[in-house]
């Protein structure tokens, strides 16, 4: 039988039969999604005797296009004012995902042939009943891969002429488990768009995937990754050449995935995937070893030598947590350095190490870190977030004359950003730095006073930071080399503005060898000008009842309220320049700001302080009174 009279079968079958009527088997399920994957064109509403051959515009039909579906299928309950319970619960768990520039939800499996959209449905609004939050399903990753897929398409970057090239996706993932069945239908998806060949490249870390791109290895690609959240989370990290995708990108990736998700349910059926069997796509590579050759590079241009082991004689603990950092451990042993000591170098996505999913903020995985290298007389200890995009250190206080080490101390949060600043005003004299809004006063002296660099604050968020790094850059108006985070998200204009924590490393690593030669300190010693208090903390405030529209009110409520108080309150001065929530400087030194999530009912509160009983009394004690007001949905008992 020809493939495509057996379309023509298929779709009259379908147009007679209500959607309940497929009970599909996995064979049936495989013959419409083979059917479906060659002809994703005519499947979408096309006439039945359109050619077979790929044009673009039968891809991305307009809405009338689906309303011809729906109106050609009689027994569809589909139109323009009436959605499906079924289907509007999927539609909006895809809106759900949405964090930022990426997709992150709790991973809900299914079945992985034979399904239907009801199925999927009721497994989503089990979780939102348990209160779990967004769902990502096997199904979600299908419809983001198709989207995706017709983005690239649609933008056109990818055609000469009357010629279409055969885009190249990679997509590569984290040690979680649930990883390659999401990057399998993922694959899928993306396959069924024709002109689109996918790439499974397998464990890789986040930034590896932007380097695959620029360097012509592929023309996007997809980081299955929950980053630092909990093993039973994952999420989707979307780059081109060009760098990651915008949040306006995403939000037309969620349209995109919705209509095939109509299509989906038009037809039935749920497409199959291979379950945990492993990645149906076009080819399986192995890109990490050309990343792992450019860090090596850069190695060398940073330590300035021409010897094939610039690291020798250092001492350097690696702890990426048995998360996808782990091959950094040996692009350093490579290069001569003694990594005997590291740690949790397997990776394991159920996260088994005592200090749980690895994030280099977490005092625990610092603190496993500091005793590893204060056992070992370490030169640096160096960590890593589940997928490598940030990192942390640990460095010795005091090094005596016969070089024994001593007092380990985290380099991260202002410390971390000082110590890359210091870097730049080296290589870069008078450059911009732009971090998120919560850095603290000190730093802000350090970077101006003392380097002589331009200190640009913005909005938290590291998309918002590398977007802003960006813009100054372009436009002129500054010389933005990096735009870092407190969190540890640090992207370089020499990388790309890629958030990167084996480059950060890099960075650091280079510092460190080039000061171990000239026989210098311990780098702790280069930012001992940074003024830090003793008392920074950040405290959460939750709107109990669960609503953002709650949360706003009584944010602008307490907001202004602050600002008039602060014409009162001689300890407190109010920072004109900060764009994000509101932020007061403190008389006695250090700072305090409240500023609303963007996703959650929270209303953060950060406090910087000379003292404890200071920030108690002088800011906590205050905003307790001020909260007090919306006691019956607001909970303060984490500040008093």
């Amino acid at each position: 039988m020809r493939l495509d009279s057996s379309l023509a079968l298929a779709t009259a079958i379908a147009s007679f039969l209500p959607a309940s009527a497929f009970l599909p088997s996995p064979i049936t399920s495989q013959f419409i999604y083979i059917l479906r994957s060659k002809y994703t064109g005519i499947l979408r509403a096309t006439p039945s005797n359109s050619s077979s051959e790929f044009e673009p515009e039968t891809l991305f039909p307009e809405k009338q296009s689906i309303d011809f579906i729906r109106s050609a299928n009689a027994v569809s309950d589909i139109d323009s004012s009436n959605i499906p319970p079924n289907l509007q619960t999927i539609l909006t768990s895809f809106e759900e995902l949405k964090s930022g520039s990426d997709l992150r939800g709790v991973y809900v499996p299914h079945k992985h042939s034979g399904g239907t959209i009801a199925n999927i449905s009721l497994l989503v609004k089990d979780l939102k009943r348990d209160g779990g939050g967004a769902a990502l399903t096997p199904f979600a990753s299908h419809c983001l891969g198709a989207a995706f897929a017709k983005k690239l398409v649609r933008d056109g970057n990818f055609m000469e002429g009357d010629n279409i090239e055969l885009i190249t996706i990679c997509v590569g993932t984290d040690p979680r488990p649930h990883g390659e069945r999401l990057a399998d239908t993922f694959a899928r998806g993306a396959e069924s768009v024709e002109g689109v060949k996918v790439l499974y490249t397998g464990l890789a870390s986040t930034p590896s995937m932007y380097e695959f791109c620029r360097s012509g290895k592929c023309d996007a690609a997809v980081m299955v990754t929950a980053s630092h959240l909990p093993e039973d989370k994952n999420g989707l990290k979307f780059f081109t050449k060009y760098g990651g995708l915008e949040k306006s990108d995403v939000d037309e990736l969620i349209e995109l995935a919705k209509e095939e998700a109509y299509h989906w349910y038009d037809m039935g059926i749920v497409p199959p995937s291979s379950g945990n069997a492993g990645v149906l796509c076009s080819e399986l590579v192995d890109f990490m070893p050309h990343y792992k050759n450019t860090l090596k590079n850069a190695i060398f241009r940073e330590v300035g030598t021409a010897s094939s082991t610039p690291l020798a004689g250092l001492k350097i603990v690696v702890n990426p947590g048995n998360g996808a950092g782990f091959f950094f451990n040996e692009l350093l042993r490579d290069l001569g350095a003694d990594v005997g000591n590291s740690l949790h170098l397997t990776p394991d996505g159920t996260f088994p190490q005592s200090s749980g999913i690895p994030n280099p903020e977490k005092k625990a995985m610092v603190e496993e870190t500091m005793r590893a290298c204060d056992a070992c007389n370490a030169d640096i200890g160096v960590m890593f977030d589940t997928d490598a995009d940030r990192s942390g250190f640990v460095l010795p206080r005091n090094i005596d004359d016969t070089g024994v080490k001593s007092d380990y101390e985290p380099l991260n949060r202002n410390r971390l950003i000082a110590l890359i600043s210091v870097v730049f005003s080296l290589s870069s004299p008078g450059c911009t730095i732009v971090t998120d809004s919560t850095t603290s006063e000190g730093l802000n002296k350090f970077l101006e006073n003392d380097l002589g660099l331009k200190h640009h604050r913005f909005l938290r968020g590291y998309a918002n930071v590398i977007g802003k790094a960006k813009k100054l850059t372009e436009s002129g108006e500054g010389n933005a080399e990096v735009a870092i985070e407190t969190s540890g998200h640090c992207a370089m204009k020499e990388n790309g503005y890629i958030d990167d924590g084996t480059y950060t490393a890099v960075k650091i690593i280079g510092l460190l060898a080039r000061n171990a030669a000239a026989g210098s300190d311990s780098l702790l010693s280069l930012i001992s000008n940074l003024e830090e208090l003793p008392f920074d903390e950040e405290f959460r405030v939750k709107v109990t009842d669960g609503s953002l529209v709650t949360t706003t009110d009584i944010f602008r409520d307490v907001s202004q309220t602050l600002k008039e108080k602060c014409l009162s309150e001689n300890s407190w001065s109010l920072d004109e320049k900060n764009l994000e929530g509101v932020r007061f400087r403190l008389s006695s030194g250090g700072f305090f700001m409240i500023r609303q999530s963007l996703h959650d009912p929270v209303i953060s509160v950060q406090v910087e302080s000379i003292s404890k009983d200071e920030a108690y009394a002088k800011v906590l004690k205050p905003l307790t009174d001020l909260f007090s007001k919306y006691d019956t949905v607001v909970d303060v008992s984490t500040i008093m």
